[in-house]
């Protein structure tokens, strides 16, 4: 009988990084998580695609951070349709900093092909991208660390104040940043945007990061104002996220995470 991938990878993950505090979230889901100060969710998890060698999978680690102040932390979905949130390893390792020669070193974008007969021996070596995963996630432990994150990877979890109670993904994590005393952070998570701006090497590309970058933040800023204003809707705000933080709590619990 042939193994399952999914399986195999659940009962060597299981494993290992229990001892880093992950726990395999209740359910049909190859997700592994866990909660950090009791605010920040980090996750670990996989992805698997067709390629043109017959017989060959294609694998691929994948990452996400999410906060008990989310709309929704969703475990019942598989990781390739929460990919909105989901960072691939190539992903995650994109900047040019030490880890990124050895994460993609002799591979295309850290993606590993398999077959039946290779798959232990893959998913043995992963283990090693595993490690950079969970140093890198091991990064980000607060809200602050983690709207970092957020912006720096999350295209679908942008801070869009404009809308700060409408049911989007866009978002997520963006209502907490209302908070007075919290919303004081932009300016460095701006300047670490801005850093990143720099790494691009085409003028262009660079005049054109910059000035979108330049007319984010200006958004940010008037609909931050415009919220802070509005003394009812700042209210409800507060309420709304209060009330995220017991219902992703429980769903936490029920998942076996907490």
């Amino acid at each position: 009988m042939a193994k399952s991938f999914k399986s195999e990878f659940v009962k060597l993950y299981k494993e290992k990084l229990e001892p880093y505090g992950f726990k395999k979230v209740k359910g049909p889901q190859p997700y592994f998580a866990r909660l950090v100060n009791g605010e920040i969710v980090h996750i670990i998890s996989y992805r698997t695609s067709r390629t043109n060698n017959p017989g060959h999978i294609n694998f691929q680690l994948c990452c996400g951070i999410a906060s008990i102040y989310r709309k929704r932390i969703r475990f019942n979905v598989t990781p390739a349709s929460n990919s909105y949130c989901m960072e691939t390893m190539a992903d995650l390792m994109r900047l040019r900093d030490h880890y990124y020669e050895i994460s993609l070193k002799n591979r295309i974008f850290c993606d590993v092909e398999y077959t039946e007969e290779t798959m232990q021996i893959v998913l043995e070596k992963s283990l090693i991208d595993a490690k950079l995963i969970i140093e890198q996630l091991d990064k980000y432990t607060d809200m602050e660390s983690a709207l970092k994150f957020f912006m720096k990877y999350n295209s679908g979890t942008n801070i869009i104040f404009s809308e700060p109670l409408s049911d989007s993904f866009s978002d997520e994590e963006g209502l907490y940043y209302l908070i007075k005393d919290e919303t004081a952070n932009l300016d460095s998570i701006i300047a670490c945007q801005k850093k990143d701006v720099e790494l691009v090497e085409e003028d262009y590309y660079k005049k054109k990061y910059s000035e979108s970058l330049y007319e984010y933040y200006e958004d940010l800023k008037t609909g931050r104002q415009e919220f802070l204003a509005n003394e009812e809707l700042y209210n409800e705000g507060m309420k709304t996220l209060q009330q995220r933080k017991e219902d992703n709590l429980k769903m936490l619990k029920e998942y076996k995470v907490i």
